[in-house]
């Protein structure tokens, strides 16, 4: 592991105890005499010694400027006037610990040692993560220039630890560019955690995110923590944050200006270290005029907005995402290799997919795991949708030269005819296709049973 320390300091003697102390432990010591030299530098260093007081400004500042351009570093502050509100105020700004000069040498290489342990187990924690993360859909697929622009935005927003409110239709990702944002911020490190405002009752929605007290509600048997406490030092993404109740709305608006809140039943006020990021499938503004959300907590989400565009107007990115979902489903249902085929990716692309990037997913998911064969044809695709146009284009194709035939006869019969004979094809398929079972043929084909029992005698099919 890189063992570099950056060492902003201008007491030259303190450089030296620090070299002398740390390079024989096998420590890297580069050494800045000023704010300015030392900002410049911080890009390749995890750990940096900070004076509190320096030539050109304070060390305090200067703390502040590490956290935002390099908030993976840690910063242990050192000083000659050590003082109870400057070790709080460094702590309060996100210094990992706080020394005072002149230095215990013991206790310098001791915090030093602990810190890089620290980092290791950080490293560590989220290389495990992303191994997880990297079987799971977590990955945003886009060139188009709606989401090069979304891409953009996630870059200059996630380092900046405010609220950020990510708007779009249902299905267009919005999960997904929270996560990103996570993933690029100082929090990274700390937990991630999903909501979904309109999957929880509403009366139920306070204790599941600040908690409550035993007795607090009928139910509540003991006390329990909620996801605030949990996400302490991450993020909770609170999706459809329309659905909220207003009193809800009001205590939520607390904690986002003051950070504090009282689980239910509870007086007590607890203190937690916690980035919302909200999203909604509604115009919030619209939702503010109806009296149905607080305009205060409107504009307090609204510091940073992140629209995403419907997958109808990044077509573009539609068949890059359809690949995408089919080599996932390849390896996760350990199927054999398959492709689509060229009526296929047109189908695929013509398609206005209401139902957004989640629909394709879906689509193309259930496709590789019902198609046959190598190829996955448009019938594979659009069981619902496209099935009526398929079936049709299916029965030109086959029956043009017996309908043909069949319209030179006179009192030919010709829809009582056609209409058994595909009838009876088809449930001789599905029977097949289910080993005889018309429990499951009846499901398949979505009729009755006694129906189905009925048709098999009438065609005997047994």
């Amino acid at each position: 592991m890189n063992r570099k320390i950056l060492v902003i300091d201008d007491d030259e003697s303190v450089i030296w105890v620090i070299r002398k102390s740390l390079e024989p432990l096998g420590y890297e010591i580069e050494a800045k005499t000023n704010i300015r030299s030392g900002i410049k530098a911080i890009d390749k260093f995890k750990l940096i010694l900070l004076d509190l007081m320096l030539p050109d400004g304070s060390g305090m500042d200067a703390l502040k400027e590490i956290r935002v351009f390099n908030p993976d570093a840690l910063v242990i502050m050192v000083t000659a006037h050590g003082r109870m509100e400057s070790a709080i105020d460094a702590m309060k700004e996100g210094a990992y610990d706080y020394l005072e000069k002149p230095f215990d040498i013991e206790e310098l290489k001791i915090t030093v040692e602990k810190a890089f342990r620290d980092i290791s187990m950080r490293e560590e924690l989220l290389k495990l993560r992303q191994n997880k993360e990297d079987v799971l859909p977590f990955q945003i697929i886009g060139k188009s220039k709606g989401m090069l622009k979304v891409f953009k935005e996630i870059g200059r927003a996630a380092p900046k630890d405010v609220t950020i409110l990510i708007s779009g239709e249902s299905g267009t990702g919005k999960e997904l560019v929270a996560r990103a944002i996570h993933n690029n911020s100082r929090r990274k490190f700390g937990p991630f955690i999903a909501i979904n405002s309109a999957s929880i009752p509403k009366e139920l929605m306070e204790a599941e995110l600040f908690g409550w007290e035993k007795g607090a509600f009928t139910g509540a048997v003991g006390k329990t923590a909620g996801k605030v406490q949990a996400a302490d030092g991450g993020t909770i993404f609170l999706d459809e944050i329309s659905e909220l109740d207003i009193d809800l709305q009001a205590k939520l608006l607390r904690f986002l200006q003051e950070q504090e809140y009282s689980p239910l039943g509870s007086n007590k006020i607890i203190k937690a270290d916690v980035r919302i990021i909200g999203a909604t499938n509604k115009d919030l503004l619209e939702c503010v005029k109806n009296n149905l959300f607080r305009e205060d907590l409107y504009y307090r989400f609204n510091v940073i907005e992140i629209k995403l565009p419907p997958l109808r107007e990044r077509k573009e990115d539609i068949l890059s995402l359809a690949q995408h979902f089919l080599a996932e489903s390849i390896r996760m249902f350990e199927l054999q290799p398959k492709d689509f085929s060229k009526d296929a990716v047109k189908a695929i692309i013509g398609y206005n997919w209401p139902g957004n990037v989640r629909e394709l997913e879906n689509t193309i998911k259930r496709a590789a795991i019902l198609s046959r064969g190598s190829l996955i044809e448009r019938r594979d695709l659009f069981s619902n949708d496209y099935t009526s146009c398929s079936i049709k284009e299916f029965l030109e194709g086959k029956l043009n030269g017996f309908l043909n035939k069949m319209a030179k006869i006179e009192n030919s019969n010709l829809y009582e005819a056609v209409v058994s004979e595909v009838e009876k094809a088809l449930f001789s398929i599905v029977l097949k296709e289910t080993n005889g079972n018309q429990v499951r043929a009846a499901k398949m084909l979505g009729i009755n049973r006694n129906t189905l029992n009925k048709k098999v005698k009438e065609y005997k099919l047994i």
